[in-house]
């Protein structure tokens, strides 16, 4: 990402590479491991969700929201315009084990155009509240708002609305500052409070969710065992080796280069577009791990992790599928650095081993593997099927 001058040498800002708009969202099911989000149906959801949040019998929850519905006539009439809205664009969120709605949430304030969407109107009973599943909701709208090509992931709310205020930076937004005076409520002032995740951020934060949420992570009473703080925290840690850390999109346009050169190296023809591509679909999903190596601020290698199962060892396991280093930057152990990293970071994550190819001619990565305790593999082939 270059910075753009006018004439005068002004600053007019940042490019955004091969921009189109992210997706309008649509009424999709975001499944997870407790529980499903999925488009808000009055007939499907709309008894149980009452039931949940009518377990919060002093209403004290709805104290910034709404008024809190008091007849089945007020129920009825929020539940249908929850239906029928399309901005916000209402989902239940559905306990896996019970299949009962216990909560509900939103998009809001859509613009495609640009890139930005909010979550909102966030209800969560007494069911849901302080649950991993409470989390795992959000993890999943996130993952869903990052898919559709946003850049900018929204968090509003009432100034005053301390829990509301918690929440926000524990799942990984940043605060920006108060609109003092946004709007008028019910006859009272409202301060709103505003917080963002970008997509160069999500990557990080992604990582961080997903080891919290890990199934691992709770013990036999479903207590965690490490807060998703602390998952931040040694999330950053296993990457802070000597240059090394995990890349995000805000690598994109550095990293892309380095990847059609890993590509050609393999005897690809030069194809830039291709590897853009491909590497922001790894980014944005994060279906794989990258770690690149920085100098000075620039990227002068990477390597990637993409997840496998050892059915033997009954575990998971990465392929290293892709090392490379910039040639005017050969020899100067980065590759080294990347693969003590990548070791680091498999040991944290409890994987039972690293595996890698490379060509039978490729004497200098051989050696270097062989150096750091990698064992060739000599008693099974490799065979691919080309489809």
């Amino acid at each position: 990402m270059d910075m753009q001058y006018d004439q005068y040498g002004r600053a007019l800002g940042v490019t955004v590479d091969n921009w189109q708009g992210a997706t309008p969202p649509q009424r999709v099911t975001l499944q997870g491991r407790s529980c499903r989000v999925e488009p808000f149906s009055r007939q499907q959801h709309g008894a149980g969700l009452r039931a949940a949040l009518e377990l919060d019998v002093d209403g004290r929850d709805w104290a910034y929201l709404m008024p809190r519905p008091q007849s089945d006539a007020d129920w009825s009439n929020w539940f249908g315009m929850m239906e029928d809205s399309r901005d916000p664009l209402f989902f239940a969120i559905v306990d896996q084990a019970s299949g009962q709605a216990v909560g509900s949430c939103s998009y809001l304030r859509i613009d495609p155009a640009m890139g930005v969407i909010e979550v909102g109107w966030l209800r969560f009973s007494p069911l849901l509240q302080r649950t991993a599943a409470a989390t795992e909701a959000m993890y999943l709208m996130m993952c869903q708002a990052f898919d559709w090509g946003y850049r900018r992931y929204e968090w509003k709310c009432n100034a005053l609305n301390a829990p509301s205020m918690r929440a926000a930076p524990r799942l990984g937004f940043t605060f920006e500052g108060i609109f003092r005076q946004a709007r008028v409520n019910w006859g009272l002032n409202r301060d709103t409070a505003w917080f963002s995740l970008l997509d160069s951020e999500w990557p990080a934060n992604r990582a961080a969710m997903e080891a919290w949420l890990d199934a691992a992570n709770f013990d036999a009473e479903g207590k965690q065992r490490r807060s998703l703080e602390e998952c931040r925290r040694v999330q950053a840690a296993q990457t802070r080796q000597d240059g090394v850390r995990l890349a995000t999109l805000a690598d994109l346009p550095q990293l892309a280069v380095l990847f059609d050169g890993y590509r050609q190296f393999y005897g690809r023809h030069d194809d830039a577009a291709t590897s853009h591509d491909f590497i922001r679909q790894r980014l944005v999903q994060g279906d794989s791990t990258i770690l690149v190596y920085e100098q000075a601020g620039a990227l002068q290698g990477f390597t990637q992790l993409y997840p496998l199962y050892t059915s033997v060892a009954a575990a998971p396991a990465c392929l290293l599928n892709d090392l490379f280093v910039a040639p005017a930057a050969r020899g100067g152990g980065g590759g080294r650095k990347l693969l003590a990293a990548a070791a680091e970071l498999a040991k944290a994550r409890g994987l039972a081993r690293l595996e890698l190819a490379t060509a039978h001619d490729n004497l200098t990565a051989q050696a270097l593997y062989e150096s750091m305790g990698w064992q060739r593999e000599t008693q099974f082939y490799r065979y691919r099927l080309p489809l």
